[in-house]
């Protein structure tokens, strides 16, 4: 929380005292402190904070954020995030939106008898984008509804897996695969619902990382199955993200996206590995540290810290990454993660 003698500053400022008004002030925190909203756990403070419980708060804050001008950022789970020291010159949205619901079932009928066998149902659910991706995929596990459980496990939100197109290459899954269709507020502040194919989903990647629309909330499409199979699934993947994966350790994830075939075929990589994980043990970096950060000793694409690194640690492992990557090997290395703040 910020001091008292602080906050007038902010609530002096036209554009902001529009914003407050037009919202809960009391749920309204300001100066709010942002590490605690990162899985990094570094980061400085908000100007302004506020947290939605459903939808319609959140179409409520970012109408009003686009209305007065005010920069904003939503964020779910942070797991993909590296927020600056300097903090977020704007408004911080947490979007804790949580409802899952049932809004259609297609059978498939046989003309011959009548009869619809369970397992040649599909199932419908619209999903808020601020609903974990896991609680969804622990969710349709129960329900006997296959899909997406090759990403049981997953840290972040069903936003945030949309944006980045989330994935599981070992076992060839993406989470669009599973879209029928998305709710989206689009540039002219409308609500809307926009087919798949609009999002242009490819690796790592959807059309709204450039366009900054909003996802409010996804309707996926579910095939009915056995609840047990599934899970025998989802627990493999489980093992094996936990046996590949850096754990008990803050971390924001892969930092890097993986290269492009073509390169990995100029450069000669083993069996033509597109592994950004590679990449970096190739330069000599896997264990190398600044500061209190450091990429992990088990899987080189990821930085981890025990507690004792600030953003700017972080941020300089990747930047060196990135040099070494273009000046060794001419290789452009992208960042899967999100900047957030000044850097």
């Amino acid at each position: 929380m910020m001091l008292v003698k602080e906050l007038p500053l902010i609530k002096m400022i036209a554009s902001y005292k529009k914003l407050i008004k037009s919202l809960n002030e009391n749920r309204i925190l300001y100066n709010e402190k942002l590490n605690k909203y990162s899985s990094f756990k570094v980061g400085g403070c908000a100007d302004i904070y506020y947290k939605c419980n459903s939808k319609d708060e959140l179409i409520e804050a970012v109408v009003a954020s686009k209305k007065y001008s005010i920069p904003y950022i939503v964020i779910g789970g942070g797991t993909n995030l590296l927020i600056s020291d300097n903090g977020f010159k704007g408004l911080v949205i947490k979007n804790e939106s949580k409802e899952i619901k049932i809004v259609g079932i297609r059978g498939v009928k046989n003309h011959i008898s009548g009869f619809r066998p369970k397992n040649q149902f599909t199932v419908f659910l619209e999903v808020d984008s601020g609903v974990t991706i896991n609680r969804l995929v622990r969710f349709t596990l129960d329900q006997g509804l296959k899909g997406i459980e090759a990403f049981l496990g997953q840290p972040g939100s069903v936003g945030g897996a949309v944006w980045i197109n989330a994935h599981n290459l070992r076992m060839l899954k993406y989470v669009s695969d599973a879209i029928e269709s998305i709710k989206i507020i689009n540039k002219y502040n409308k609500l809307i619902e926009v087919p798949k194919s609009y999002f242009q989903f490819s690796y790592d990647n959807s059309i709204i990382q450039s366009t900054k629309e909003i996802v409010v909330s996804v309707i996926f499409k579910f095939q009915r199955s056995n609840s047990e199979d599934l899970w025998k699934v989802a627990n493999q993947s489980l093992i094996y993200r936990k046996e590949s994966q850096p754990t008990g350790i803050y971390s924001s994830g892969c930092t890097f996206r993986n290269i492009s075939k073509v390169d990995a075929i100029r450069l000669t990589t083993p069996e033509y590995t597109c592994s950004a994980g590679y990449i970096i043990e190739s330069l000599g970096l896997k264990g190398k540290s600044i500061g209190g950060a450091k990429f992990s000793n088990k899987h080189a694409n990821f930085i981890v810290h025990n507690g004792n690194a600030n953003s700017r640690d972080i941020y300089s492992l990747i930047q060196l990454a990135k040099k070494r990557a273009k000046s060794e090997l001419s290789i452009d290395l992208k960042e899967e993660i999100v900047l957030v703040g000044e850097f």
